[in-house]
């Protein structure tokens, strides 16, 4: 048990005069979570020793008292500006990273889900589509916004966890709507009370924040059963599901037409906003066949994945960049805000490539690796 061995656990309680009926509990809930894998919590001040935080600050981030979340603003090349990120405090970060180690991402996802996990990646995504005839591509608006904590709530109750510790741990992982700009509050009315802790009653819930380590593992478990639905539909159609995060393809080979397509899009809205989701109607394409057929921004008409044209180039043009003008200079023309930053994207998009086409991405990486110690770029490793 992670809580030790309950004997020792029994006897050292005694020792301290608890009683019998509390060490019985305590034990009877930490093996209710860890028959489900997960690592047990028997209280707030418990996880704070586990994690190595104070409890105080714990407890203050569950009694909403402050926000430990910084907004991160990035601006795209173009000018625009992203979606705030919510970056946590370091040591809610390191909470949340014990959360997610050792109870979110042991929670059980649909198989279709591919983001946010061990062992998969966007070309195994992608390559459930290879040979598409049809593609229905859609997406999620303000997806992780969308989640609020009584879902996370309800998923860590079901997962064995008492009610008052399920209700911590949601607070630990969601941002309080009154803290962050970027949602709108009327979305995120709750008023929680709590009958023991005075202090623990809110008025207004929290989101699962864009930015913090568990929102990714958390959103997929609470999706599991839009997943179940909309997998049980392509298979009904002879289809295949697939979702990246907020991103959902359906691809077939079948004879197809766009007013079917049209069928499964609303179809598939009524579902989500059933649940409090929405599509982004902008983002939605029907692609028939002779159309390019980019899942994730891979090829999938053929039997394999490619790189698609742009992204060879994307890759191509900086490599180029940088062995004719100089790292610095090309930054500066690319408008990139740092070095690092422009070396870690690069790097990053031929790790990609070299997962997709490792042919023609180790003949580029190997051109990349030369114009970086041209550059006397010398912290730079590329292992693939």
């Amino acid at each position: 048990m992670t809580i030790g061995s309950p004997h020792l656990y029994r006897r050292d309680g005694r020792a301290e005069g608890k009683p019998e009926a509390l060490l019985d509990a305590a034990l009877a809930q930490a093996y209710a979570v860890e028959a489900n894998g997960l690592a047990a919590v028997l209280t707030l001040n418990h996880l704070a020793v586990r994690t190595g935080v104070s409890y105080n600050y714990l407890r203050g981030i569950v009694s909403r008292t402050f926000d430990p979340y910084a907004d991160l603003v990035i601006e795209r090349r173009n000018g625009r500006k992203m979606r705030p990120i919510s970056v946590p405090d370091p040591p809610l970060m390191r909470v949340q990273r014990w959360i997610l180690h050792r109870i979110a991402s042991r929670i059980p996802v649909h198989t279709d889900s591919y983001a946010y996990q061990a062992g998969s990646s966007i070309r195994a995504c992608a390559m459930r589509h290879a040979g598409a005839r049809w593609l229905v591509k859609l997406d999620i608006r303000n997806f992780f916004e969308t989640i609020n904590e009584r879902q996370v709530f309800s998923l860590f109750h079901e997962a064995g966890y008492v009610r008052l510790v399920s209700l911590e741990l949601a607070r630990l992982c969601t941002r309080s709507a009154a803290h962050a700009s970027h949602v709108d509050v009327r979305h995120f009315g709750g008023d929680v009370r709590d009958r023991v802790i005075q202090s623990y009653n809110q008025p207004v819930l929290g989101f699962v924040p864009q930015g913090a380590p568990t929102s990714g593992a958390l959103a997929n478990a609470i999706f599991h059963e839009l997943d179940v639905t909309f997998s049980t539909l392509a298979h009904r159609e002879r289809m295949v599901y697939t979702r990246y995060a907020d991103d959902l393809t359906f691809s077939s080979i079948e004879e197809f037409d766009r007013s079917r397509a049209a069928q499964l899009i609303r179809k598939v809205g009524s579902e989500l906003r059933s649940e409090g989701f929405s599509l982004h109607q902008q983002k939605t394409r029907i692609v028939p066949p002779g159309g390019r057929k980019l899942v994730l921004g891979l090829l999938v008409d053929r039997d394999d994945v490619r790189l698609s044209r742009s992204m060879r180039s994307r890759i191509a043009e900086n490599v180029r960049g940088v062995e004719k003008f100089g790292l610095a200079t090309h930054v500066l023309h690319r408008r990139f805000s740092s070095l690092d930053g422009f070396v870690r994207h690069v790097s990053g998009l031929l790790a990609f490539a070299t997962d997709v086409e490792p042919g023609w991405a180790r003949h580029m990486s190997k051109r990349w690796q030369a114009a970086l110690r041209a550059n006397n770029w010398l912290d730079f490793t590329f292992n693939r």
